[in-house]
């Protein structure tokens, strides 16, 4: 794999280092306190709602001295979870988490910015890309000025779970799975039939025998949806990704209006959140990987030769979709270019 995943310690010292912000002065004691309405695309008592977005209002608040006042809404609440980006971009709300994959038929750049199929990107990888090497600039020219985007939230690494054994790439190829984003594309490359799920909707469609696999989220979103007891297998890497991103959209009106001071925290907010929201999620998935050995899961490991088939293939994906789409392009070549510059010295580092 290109790199190694952030240690938590690394993560930990970065979240502590952004609140410590100063929480107020005296002379923001007599400022107006603003108050921002938004809403989650998540469940907010979710892992995916409590380990982003909550954390993120938890955090402006805190740092902000209770200056920037967040309202946050459940999933739902006021517009469908596939709805929040327009309803940013309209005005109804002033912020919200989203995930790019909403937004996949008009922006299909959009799924370049979590990581991709065939170990292509990683953890460390995108990190770095994105606030290092012009990810966060190319997401934000992707959108124009419709909305204000920063990234919020990471899950741990997915699995893949089936009813039957998965020891090659060849096991796959007639496979009814469910899966969703640039993942597709390798499924159905691989042979299998993709079908596209809810989450609420994977477990009755195993029972029921409508899919024979799938990729939901990591260890403990799949031990407590109950994956376990109708899959008897799961395997890893995990070829169709590896970790998600989601998004923290605001309104460009709203963002604008703050001083300075409380943009910079809204943003660094989220980076906090980020990273002590994924070390956090970590701690439950190895919780939750334990239960899941001791039920008795039979887990497997591609050998080393089928990932790297793997990663042929979402090599050649991605080039064919570059081809269909200039912005798609642009973004791709950039982390070749990222990837080309990264790649030697973190060979050198990392332990075979």
């Amino acid at each position: 794999m290109f790199g190694k995943k952030f240690t938590l310690a690394v993560m930990a010292v970065a979240a502590f280092a952004f609140t410590c912000i100063p929480l107020s002065s005296p002379s923001h004691a007599a400022e107006k306190t603003i108050t921002w309405k938004g809403q989650s695309c998540f469940g907010i008592a979710s892992p995916l709602g409590k380990h982003t977005i909550v954390l993120w209002k938890d955090f402006v608040e805190q740092m902000s001295g209770g200056r920037l006042k967040i309202t946050l809404h459940d999933v739902g609440e006021i517009v469908p979870g596939n709805k929040i980006y327009d309803a940013v971009r309209d005005g109804l709300l002033d912020f919200g988490l989203n995930t790019p994959a909403y937004q996949k038929g008009r922006y299909p750049a959009g799924d370049l910015f979590y990581t991709l199929p065939g170990g292509v990107f990683e953890f460390n990888d995108l990190i770095l890309w994105l606030y290092g090497g012009g990810g966060l600039q190319l997401e934000q020219e992707m959108y124009g000025g419709e909305i204000v985007v920063f990234p919020l939230g990471l899950t741990p690494p997915e699995e893949v779970w089936s009813k039957k054994p998965i020891n090659t790439l060849a096991d796959i190829k007639g496979l009814k799975i469910r899966s969703a984003g640039l993942g597709m594309d390798l499924w159905e490359k691989l042979g299998a039939s993709v079908v596209l799920l809810p989450g609420g909707e994977v477990l009755p469609s195993l029972q029921r025998g409508m899919i024979d696999a799938t990729e939901i989220l990591d260890p403990s979103y799949d031990y407590t949806l109950g994956l376990h007891e109708v899959c008897k297998y799961r395997f890893g890497p995990p070829i169709h990704m590896s970790n998600n991103i989601f998004q923290l959209v605001i309104k460009p009106k709203s963002f604008e209006a703050l001083p300075d001071d409380l943009k910079a925290i809204v943003e660094k907010a989220a980076m906090a959140a980020t990273f002590q929201g994924y070390a956090d999620f970590w701690q439950r998935s190895m919780e939750f990987n334990t239960k899941i050995e001791e039920y008795g899961t039979i887990t497997t490991k591609l050998p080393k030769e089928e990932q790297l088939k793997a990663r042929k293939m979402a090599f050649e994906i991605l080039e064919e979709k570059a081809q269909k789409d200039p912005y798609f392009k642009k973004v791709w070549e950039s982390q070749k270019v990222f990837i080309k510059k990264y790649k030697p010295y973190a060979d050198l580092t990392k332990f075979d």
